[in-house]
């Protein structure tokens, strides 16, 4: 018997949740979605909502498995794994040896067979002053970006079509964006990545976590789950 303070519940068990059936996720190590002191911590993953005696646990999906070293992070590459162990290899996820001198990466999706999933690409400062800096490229296609609804054509046509104040201008409003396309007030915006006319993904902040959501039946959930995973870490 425990006096002097409640006893703190066991954790519920859930059923676990098959990676190819996630819509709508978060990237992180909390299991609970609360910002009160002493969450319980786990590993990396990509968790999902599930609901229990009131409380919003953090389900993992797909755990990320970033290379070891002091300061862990993903743009060096990472494996996403079904189980913790990472003996269940989901994909991996390599940074191109072909990355260009402008800023620009290219990270490829492949397989546990081999096969090329899809590439996840962060775009050049050029790039960026037409669409969010993330972008996916899924075989059998159109391209997966988020365009400022202010911006068309490419950049150079953009930056063709400006002079003096007007290029002081656009330019001006691109760095009020950020990097991500978010404002610089600390509060980023919601963003929609598009592949054509069709809505494939969005994100948007909500409480304290920011919460994607796989919006085309047709997208590989292993892509979204590999932007995300590079945006937040």
């Amino acid at each position: 018997m425990v006096f002097g303070r409640k006893a703190e519940a066991e954790p519920p068990s859930f059923e676990p949740v098959h990676w190819d059936s996630v819509s709508k996720f978060t990237i992180g190590t909390a299991s609970r979605s609360t910002t009160r002191r002493g969450t319980v911590q786990g590993p990396l993953a990509v968790r999902v909502e599930k609901h229990a005696g009131g409380v919003v646990h953090l389900v993992p999906s797909a755990y990320v498995a970033l290379p070891a070293s002091e300061k862990p992070s993903a743009e060096a590459g990472f494996r996403l794994c079904e189980d913790e162990t990472g003996s269940r290899l989901l994909c991996s996820v390599t940074l191109d040896a072909g990355t260009e001198e402008d800023g620009s990466r290219r990270y490829r999706l492949h397989d546990g067979q081999g096969q090329e999933v899809g590439s996840v690409f962060r775009g050049s400062a050029s790039r960026r002053l037409v669409q969010h800096g993330w972008w996916l490229e899924q075989p059998g296609h159109p391209e997966v970006v988020a365009r400022y609804h202010w911006a068309k054509g490419s950049a150079g046509q953009i930056l063709g079509r400006t002079a003096g104040k007007a290029l002081g201008s656009v330019v001006g409003s691109v760095m009020g964006l950020g990097a991500e396309g978010g404002d610089t007030s600390g509060a980023p915006k919601p963003v929609t990545w598009k592949s054509g006319e069709q809505v494939a993904m969005t994100s948007a902040l909500s409480g304290h976590l920011k919460w994607y959501l796989a919006r085309a039946s047709w997208l590989d959930r292993r892509l979204a789950f590999a932007l995300a995973v590079l945006r937040e870490y």
